[in-house]
């Protein structure tokens, strides 16, 4: 908890900053309710992103540019992603609020929108604005509306 107040107090990098206050928030998700709700505001209000405290990201997830970032309560994002700007990970109007699960080493381009209980293999790659409905399997990319292009 200490070191995590260090980095987050003592480092101007944008994107370090951002991954600390994100890593404080879940600290406070299981240990203190006030810090957590405090980082959640603070991510919010500073970054305009609305990340669930319940997701769950894996520490080495990057966030380039950390804004306006929406992310689910049942999202599982997995080791090595990046994650872009104006990115949604969400569930359908009409479901039990299932939401996605991104693969290791898999890169979600600017404003791309993942909908749905669906699965994104790993090694993927997710375009700019890209929307995605259905699963993807391990190395492809997705363009567009749920075109895949495998690179294997």
């Amino acid at each position: 908890m200490i070191s995590l107040i260090i980095k987050w107090l003592f480092t101007s990098n944008p994107i370090k900053k951002f991954r600390a206050e994100l890593d404080l928030m879940f600290w406070g998700t299981s240990h203190c309710k006030i810090i957590r709700k405090y980082f959640q505001r603070r991510i919010f209000y500073v970054y305009n992103c609305d990340i669930s405290h319940v997701a769950e990201i894996h520490p080495s997830v990057m966030f380039p540019h950390p804004c306006g970032i929406v992310i689910g309560s049942k999202a599982k994002v997995k080791e090595d992603c990046r994650i872009y700007q104006q990115v949604t990970i969400g569930s359908t109007f009409n479901s039990d609020n299932s939401m996605a699960e991104i693969g290791k080493n898999t890169y979600v381009g600017t404003g791309a929108k993942i909908i749905g209980g669906i699965n994104i293999g790993e090694s993927c790659y997710i375009g700019a604005n890209a929307v995605v409905t259905k699963h993807v399997p391990d190395k492809c990319t997705v363009v567009g509306f749920n075109r895949f292009v495998n690179l294997k």
